[in-house]
């Protein structure tokens, strides 16, 4: 299911090329929680999309999988959709995501953020 060395092409702008026949799939990171495992992979090809990116996340206490995850939240510039990508450090129990400045200034809880700041690190609570 993974690409080997000689089936990519990486070009100028370092973006990889698939050469192989039939969707691939890259896993990029993989971590997990007292409570989840995540897992951060791209698809070759999906419904005609090419370099698609997902999360897919298993939940230990349910025993439940989810292979194309987004975590939602009711306010939508919090949520982690469409594959962005998350990052664990030496904190237990957290998780991090980037995102830009302008896409959160003036919301709820971000008031003091103007549009030209730095991107702002978000910090996600986990079990």
């Amino acid at each position: 299911m993974k690409w080997r060395y000689d089936e990519l092409t990486i070009v100028a702008d370092f973006t990889p090329k698939v050469r192989p026949d039939g969707p691939r799939i890259q896993i990029f990171d993989l971590f997990e929680t007292n409570a989840y495992c995540f897992v951060f992979y791209t698809i070759s090809e999906y419904k005609g999309e090419k370099m698609k990116p997902f999360m897919a996340l298993y939940d230990k206490k349910q025993n439940l999988f989810y292979p194309h995850a987004n975590l939602v939240s009711s306010y939508a510039y919090l949520s982690v959709e469409k594959g962005r990508r998350l990052m664990k450090t030496s904190v237990p129990g957290s998780l991090y995501a980037i995102k830009e400045a302008v896409d959160l200034a003036g919301k709820d809880g971000f008031e003091m953020i103007k549009e030209d700041d730095n991107p702002v690190l978000l910090r996600y609570a986990c079990e």
